[in-house]
């Protein structure tokens, strides 16, 4: 095993039965572009291989968002497309940074391409310092916006202080349809920026794995160059580009969540929690003092809910992440929160 490779930790998100308020997936049902498979699997021949450039779906990509479709690349997840650009621009030993805590895969895909990972911090009330980041020798910047695992999104004019840094500057957006943030439609202004999206969250097409990045058509040529041939499935290629003409379901998705996450936030501040303002689907949350946060993880779980948290961050070691589900969810949860905290005393 490279030795880089010795200090990657094994990802294994909770496998448990429970209300999975875990993963911010999507908890509206039915999902519309299921109509759309029928009539998708009679057109298609799966003894063929798919698109290996997705032609149909940057295509769509493009008129969604303004750009040429050469101004995109399509991954198996967002995960995928971390990866390639992490091997594409790093060479073994260079740094890649990020302001935290944020999203733990950042480091992972680092490590596992030889690169080092830096993560900085963030300010007050989990805000960028773009002077902090920008203070490091670091090749690649990655700024999650909204930043997972803290739910906020970052001041514009820190964010563009570091995009005209010059340097290559990823930004992180799977949740910003949910608040309408937007560096995608920026990306012909700044050659060094790239904007990476996914279809898991608010199109709700996680168990697909389709994400995408948008940048300057030359960087996207750069990952393309690494990118293994034929990485999207066809079936997960035609659905996405159905599910990008269902934008009805995509703004019921983000009405209900903001509609919900007041109600949330409301049920969890009534029983003690502090919760932070949140612009996404999920919500971080601090245990009311006296409760060992890790034991009541458990106590949640036991009684039915699924959370997420950090084992590691001193800055989230009595935090929970939480994602807003819906009003059959609020329910279900409060029930549960009940029983946990009833065995917490």
């Amino acid at each position: 095993m490279r030795e880089s490779h010795k200090r990657l930790a094994l990802y294994r998100p909770a496998q448990t039965e429970g209300l999975p308020l875990n993963l911010n997936t999507c908890r509206l049902t039915p999902h519309p572009a299921l109509k759309h498979l029928p009539a998708i699997l009679e057109e298609m021949n799966l003894s063929d291989y798919p698109d290996n450039e997705c032609k149909l779906l940057r295509k769509a990509l493009a008129k969604q968002h303004g750009l040429k479709p050469e101004s995109f690349l399509v991954g198996n997840g967002s995960d995928e497309v971390f990866d390639l650009v992490f091997k594409t621009f790093l060479e073994p030993g260079e740094i890649a940074a990020y302001p935290g805590p944020s999203y733990v895969m950042y480091s992972h895909y680092a490590l596992a391409n030889g690169a080092e990972a830096l993560e900085v911090p963030l300010a007050d009330e989990f805000n960028l310092d773009p002077d902090v980041l920008l203070n490091t020798n670091a090749k690649l910047l990655v700024i999650c916006n909204p930043n997972n695992p803290t739910g906020n999104i970052q001041n514009s004019a820190d964010v563009e202080k570091v995009i005209r840094s010059g340097r290559l500057v990823v930004v992180d957006e799977a949740y910003a349809e949910f608040c309408g943030g937007n560096w995608i439609s920026r990306v012909k202004e700044f050659p060094n920026l790239l904007v990476v999206r996914t279809f898991s969250k608010v199109y709700g097409m996680a168990g697909l794995r389709v994400g995408y990045v948008a940048g300057n058509p030359e960087l996207i040529e750069n990952i393309d160059r690494v990118r293994l041939p034929f990485n999207v499935n066809s079936i997960s290629q035609a659905l996405a580009v159905a599910v990008l003409k269902e934008q009805g379901f995509v703004k019921d998705h983000i009405t209900m969540i903001n509609k919900e996450r007041a109600h949330w936030t409301e049920m969890l501040s009534k029983n003690g929690f502090q919760v932070w303002p949140s612009d996404t689907n999920f919500l971080l949350v601090e245990v009311p003092k006296g409760i060992d946060r890790n034991q009541f993880a458990e106590r949640l779980e036991k009684a039915g809910a699924l959370v997420q948290y950090s084992k590691t961050h001193p800055r989230l070691s009595q935090c929970l992440r939480i994602s807003v589900g819906t009003m059959q969810d609020r329910a279900e949860f409060q029930k549960v929160l009940a029983i946990a905290l009833s065995s917490s005393v």
